[in-house]
């Protein structure tokens, strides 16, 4: 069984591969990606 043979994903920039975006003083989920951490 082969798995996704596309492209590796590629870290989202805005919140660097991490999925959160820091707001102040809480933690939100980034818009770009929605908290995956991955483009799209």
């Amino acid at each position: 069984m082969q798995k996704n043979a596309g492209k590796p994903k590629q870290k989202c920039s805005n919140c660097e591969g991490k999925g959160l975006v820091k707001k102040g003083d809480k933690k939100v989920k980034c818009q770009r990606c929605g908290g995956t951490g991955f483009k799209s």
